[in-house]
């Protein structure tokens, strides 16, 4: 297998590779959202790890223990979930299951609830108008 040139090459070449665990990650706590209706309001966290120069496009990493709440988001979402799973149930009462290694897409006209009933770790893109 070929040497993770990861840090080596980033800046001469514009090619990054984002790690989950990296230190370096600028990690914000997320808690107290609106909607939010898990007992003791979990903390959750997250990285934002590459912007738009407009400012429309945002990448990220997030992770939170159990949570239960509304389904929140901003312009069109798209979460990879890379460790645990989520079942989001919209408004027409439909559940949809994403478990590790699904992506799941919605967008903030959506309206439904976000059920975890473990640790989740997920990256997220948002796009907004």
């Amino acid at each position: 297998m070929p040497k993770d040139n990861t840090n080596d090459t980033a800046a001469k070449s514009g090619v990054q590779v984002i790690k989950f665990a990296d230190p370096a990650n600028d990690w914000h706590d997320y808690g107290d959202m609106p909607g939010d209706r898990t007992p003791g309001n979990p903390i959750g966290q997250h990285a934002s790890v590459w912007k738009s120069d407009d400012g429309r496009v945002t990448v990220g990493l997030w992770r939170r223990d159990a949570d239960f709440g509304d389904l929140l988001g901003t312009g069109q979402c798209f979460d990879f979930v890379i460790e645990g799973d989520v079942t989001v149930t919209d408004q027409h009462g439909r559940a949809h299951v994403a478990n590790s290694g699904d992506l799941l897409i919605y967008n903030e006209e959506d309206e439904g609830s976000w059920e975890q009933p473990g640790p989740i770790r997920k990256i997220f893109i948002h796009v907004r108008d």
